[in-house]
């Protein structure tokens, strides 16, 4: 948080709005096909290394079919990315040319994806100390390439940055890793498994409409703001999900190492119940504490976490904020389809909520403004929370 912090301040005083909206485009490009090249399959590799770290053959058919699958997809999209580069650019940046930066995304694609992998399988291995290693060391790694870009290079550089920075802490982590690679990686020969990548195909699945649909929808959303206002009003918008970005950290943290594996070893509805209660209960109403703070002191917080040039965004925080609230009530239910694996649901909420956000974006923009995209991320939340609602009704309504 810190050197986001201090990332984010560089950015919106040298870079300004319309700088930090662009940002926003490559980053939702970056992760858009980073998340393709992965194939989605990062809990797939965190569940399985961890199940066959002790099991040589299902080990090497593992990262047989992992190595495989993934090179295959990882050469489609390379290609794709590379040979419509000035297409892709004319999407994300518009007027400008840079389209050198997507072709040096293409080439370095392989080393994105792998940077995914091996943090994933240091997780799966339980080499915490490592991960914890690595991504102390990209954040500090990130701020300094960050400032030496932005200095040389301005606008370009903090482009660049995104792009090159997995390249380099992928260097760092293959240092840090070097002993556990060698003990781990004991192939001698493929083993291509059709059956395993059928299983890897429901992480896939659930993996990949997530990933895609929310980033595709941000970049419509993002370039109707630049192309019907302005590149500046693009960048306030980016300035209010950064700003909420940072508080839900901690909700999401709480959700993935403690709300997630008790909803994945819950053996009823009534543990499922009472883990969701206990939730609502004990965090709800600090969380709700924590956002009437945050709207009181929103221009405090624009003007420490970015400058004055922001004010335009405290007309966003209101509906917001009620759009987060809705969207942490429904997410400690909306858990329960990772913990049990209910890809279907997963699915079709994800895609509705995706689609939501942009239609009612493109709906409310014309009628209330800048302000029609914060009423669109309640409007969107709000429904999301009564169908994730209607779908454990039984569960949170009928006591069992």
């Amino acid at each position: 948080m810190i050197t986001g912090f201090i990332v984010t301040k560089l950015s919106a005083k040298f870079l300004g709005p319309q700088g930090i909206a662009l940002i926003g485009n490559l980053r939702d490009l970056q992760k858009l096909v980073t998340n393709f090249g992965t194939g989605g399959l990062e809990k797939a590799i965190i569940k399985y290394g961890a199940e066959y770290k002790e099991d040589d053959e299902n080990l090497k058919s593992f990262y047989s079919t992992i190595l495989l699958s993934s090179a295959s997809l990882m050469l489609v999209i390379m290609g794709f990315s590379f040979y419509f580069a000035e297409d892709i650019n004319h999407y994300i940046f518009q007027q400008r040319n840079y389209t050198y930066i997507i072709q040096i995304f293409a080439i370095i694609l392989p080393f994105h994806v792998f940077n995914s992998f091996l943090i994933n399988l240091l997780k799966g291995f339980a080499e915490f100390k490592k991960v914890i290693k690595i991504e102390v060391a990209s954040h500090f790694l990130n701020l300094g390439l960050f400032i030496i870009l932005l200095f040389f290079l301005d606008l370009e550089g903090a482009l660049l940055n995104l792009i090159i920075l997995p390249l380099v802490v992928l260097i760092y982590a293959l240092y840090q890793s070097r002993v556990f690679l060698k003990t781990v990686f004991r192939i001698k020969s493929l083993d291509f498994s059709i059956p395993l990548l059928k299983n890897l195909g429901q992480y896939a699945l659930m993996a990949l409409i997530s990933s895609i649909c929310f980033p595709v929808a941000y970049l419509g959303i993002r370039n109707y703001i630049i192309e019907n206002f302005s590149e500046s009003h693009a960048g306030y918008w980016d300035a209010i999900n950064r700003i909420t970005n940072y508080y839900m950290i901690f909700i999401l943290s709480l959700l993935n190492l403690y709300i997630l594996p008790k909803l994945a070893t819950s053996k009823n509805t009534s543990e499922f119940r009472s883990i969701a209660f206990d939730f609502y209960k004990k965090i709800i109403p600090l969380f709700v504490i924590g956002l009437i703070g945050v709207y009181y002191f929103r221009e405090l917080l624009i003007k420490v976490i970015f400058s004055e040039e922001f004010l335009p965004t405290s007309n966003l925080f209101f509906w917001q904020l009620w759009g987060d609230f809705f969207r942490v009530i429904a997410l400690v239910l909306a858990y329960q389809f990772h913990a049990k694996r209910m890809v279907i649901h997963f699915i079709i909420t994800d895609v509705t909520l995706a689609l939501s956000l942009y239609v009612f974006s493109i709906l409310f923009l014309p009628i209330m403004g800048l302000e029609g995209v914060s009423f669109a991320h309640f409007l969107a939340y709000f429904i999301y929370s009564i169908i994730i609602f209607s779908i454990f009704r039984k569960v949170i309504f009928i006591k069992v």
